[in-house]
């Protein structure tokens, strides 16, 4: 009998009709939309994507010999044996 007593509870509370002041509209849908994006994060599949977080520069390869003569890099091969 308790179950029936609660489900009565509960659509009494849903069939009333309340208003709802402007600030907890508002922070009714921020919890929902950051529940969203906390959710999405926690379902997405895992990715090792790294965007400019080496701090490094990682150019390996030779410079041409149009670029070795220029200014630019004879300055910053100066820099780099100071």
């Amino acid at each position: 009998m308790k179950m029936r007593e609660r489900w009565e509870e509960l659509k009494d509370l849903l069939e009333t009709t309340r208003t709802m002041r402007t600030r907890e509209y508002v922070l009714t849908l921020a919890v929902f939309a950051l529940s969203g994006l906390v959710a999405g994060m926690l379902i997405s599949p895992k990715k090792r994507v790294m965007i400019g977080s080496n701090n490094g520069n990682n150019n390996v390869g030779g410079l041409s010999d149009a670029k070795k003569n220029s200014s630019c890099a004879k300055s910053s091969a100066e820099k780099r044996e100071k």
